[in-house]
């Protein structure tokens, strides 16, 4: 996979979350940093649609990792099941291959090998092509009772945080990250992020903000922290704590725009 340094200043995160009252109204929860510290790390996740997500924090950024949106129709509920599914570029223009893993249904999770890494290889034809020989073999040797299934790309994205924040676990916002969409994506957009905020609460994030980008990703690598946090309507921020929040039972930071 491509690897693209990009560098950038990352937002300052807001400085106070909030939760729900008995009555239905938010209050403000003070947390334990100062926004204002410049020796933050600053850790962002932002989302190009139908592209790539990356991981962001103290001023650069880590390489791309590219998904296509892959669905199926859930047979009870007939709603389609969207995945991001990670895929290996070799350029911008190239529609990539997708990564396949070995697949444990014994604990429902992806297998991972003694250096932790996934054990994935990419199809070997094109796009469209299935898991490649070399993978099945692996498989049939090592993992006879393991699946093989496209690899997630927001655990791909969850495990590189884990790492980060093992690594960075000194920094007093290092359970808080900002989620970054472009201008363009709405809400409905949230909803298929779900899992991807599932994952990152998994890894350890206490509080995750929902920011959107004020550019184009494309364009506006070099002034990524140009994004300011979405400013929800009180019957908008209700629904979107109970839709998104509640149920993972996480307290949702303040929604406030920043200032530009």
């Amino acid at each position: 996979m491509k690897k693209i340094i990009l560098l950038a200043i990352i937002g300052i995160i807001a400085v106070s979350c909030t939760s729900k009252t008995g009555d239905g109204i938010f209050k403000d929860v003070p947390v334990s940093f100062d926004a204002d510290d410049p020796n933050l790390l600053h850790l962002a996740v932002a989302v190009k649609a139908d592209s790539f997500l990356v991981i962001g924090a103290r001023g650069g950024f880590m390489p791309n990792t590219y998904y296509t949106i892959l669905k199926e129709l859930a047979q009870k509920e007939q709603k389609p099941i969207v995945d991001y599914t990670a895929i290996q570029k070799e350029s911008e223009d190239d529609p990539g291959k997708i990564i396949w893993a070995l697949y444990s249904d014994s604990n429902r999770a992806y297998i991972i090998d003694s250096t932790g890494a996934f054990i994935a290889l990419p199809g070997e034809v094109n796009f469209s092509s299935g898991p490649s020989d070399s993978l099945k073999a692996i498989r049939d040797r090592d993992y006879p009772d393991a699946r093989i299934k496209p690899l997630s790309a927001f655990n791909v994205i969850a495990k590189d945080l884990a790492t980060i924040r093992m690594r960075y676990a000194k920094f007093p916002d290092n359970d808080w990250i900002v989620l970054i969409l472009e201008e363009h994506l709405n809400r409905n957009h949230l909803y298929e992020l779900i899992p991807l905020m599932y994952a990152i609460k998994k890894v350890g994030f206490k509080h995750i903000q929902i920011g959107r980008n004020l550019g184009n990703l494309d364009t506006a690598r070099s002034v990524m922290g140009t994004y300011g946090l979405y400013d929800f309507e009180k019957d908008e921020l209700q629904g979107l704590y109970d839709e998104l929040y509640r149920p993972m039972n996480m307290k949702m930071p303040r929604q406030v725009p920043q200032k530009r």
